[in-house]
């Protein structure tokens, strides 16, 4: 009798195809506010902001959409309503692991509510500040590179928490809304060589974004998170020109909705959910 044995011969794959994870950003357009939602293919799931008052319902619906139950981090980048104006439906719509914010306080309302919401889930809080770190992947990490710690600003946006990610070979610079005074400072902290994509600060004001950043940074490309025809006139002509002056891709919310950028830690490639007529 013939007796035929099949053997099966598994070829160890490259040790980086082990550990390797990618990431997804996701500027989610809230009009004249800002929403950023990061997910890693390893289940991590970032929120920072949440739009202004208003954006609670597109916000939740988005994300649940995606098959999200829980926010592993959620982020406030700073105390005004355009950026923390609908957190409190965050923590009503989903589990929340951990929630960072700068150590400033705000007299307003949708302050007050963020805190209160805070207080109600006990959720572990920290402060969002320089040299905060968190590890999202082996190959994917988040840190928090403003505002320094004890530092006093005359302008609130100055406390924005600055985050820069680092996923293998690319980086992303979120700016929230910080100053020029902000950004002079942190030029320093930036790590690393380039920026790949950077997250514009405050709608593409004349507040920040200068020639010592974008020199410092040198993007490939910027994202501005900014309404239809706002009031304020964002983003700035002079913005704008300097960004053309670097020879930086713009994508912006206003002409394309929602912003994705998908990062293989190797390259990055944008897609748009175009905005509804």
């Amino acid at each position: 009798m013939l007796i035929i044995i099949s053997i099966l011969v598994l070829f160890p794959q490259p040790a980086e195809a082990l550990w390797k994870t990618n990431l997804e950003m996701h500027v989610i357009d809230v009009g004249q506010a800002d929403c950023i939602y990061i997910e890693t293919s390893n289940g991590k799931h970032v929120l920072i902001d949440s739009g202004d008052e208003h954006d609670g319902k597109k916000v939740v619906s988005y994300l649940q959409k995606r098959g999200i139950n829980r926010i592993d981090y959620l982020i406030a980048t700073h105390p005004h309503h355009d950026h923390i104006g609908s957190m409190d439906d965050i923590f009503q719509s989903f589990d929340v692991g951990k929630v960072y914010l700068p150590d400033i306080m705000y007299h307003t309302t949708y302050y007050k509510r963020l805190v209160q919401s805070i207080a109600n889930s006990g959720v572990d809080q920290y402060v969002a500040k320089a040299g905060v770190k968190v590890k999202l992947a082996r190959n994917i990490t988040m840190e928090f590179i403003a505002p320094p710690e004890k530092k006093r600003y005359k302008s609130l946006n100055d406390y924005s928490a600055v985050l820069q990610i680092h996923h293998g070979k690319k980086s992303f610079l979120l700016m929230a809304d910080a100053g020029v005074k902000s950004e002079n400072e942190l030029l320093s902290r930036i790590d690393g060589e380039k920026v790949d994509v950077l997250k514009v600060a405050h709608h593409g004001a004349n507040t920040g974004t200068g020639h010592a950043l974008l020199k410092k940074a040198n993007p490939d490309y910027a994202i501005i998170s900014v309404g239809r025809k706002n009031k304020y006139g964002y983003p700035s002509k002079d913005v704008l020109k300097r960004l053309n002056a670097h020879k930086i891709q713009v994508y912006r919310t206003d002409k394309l909705g929602t912003i994705i950028t998908k990062s293989d830690g190797k390259s990055v490639k944008f897609f748009t959910e175009f905005p509804q007529s």
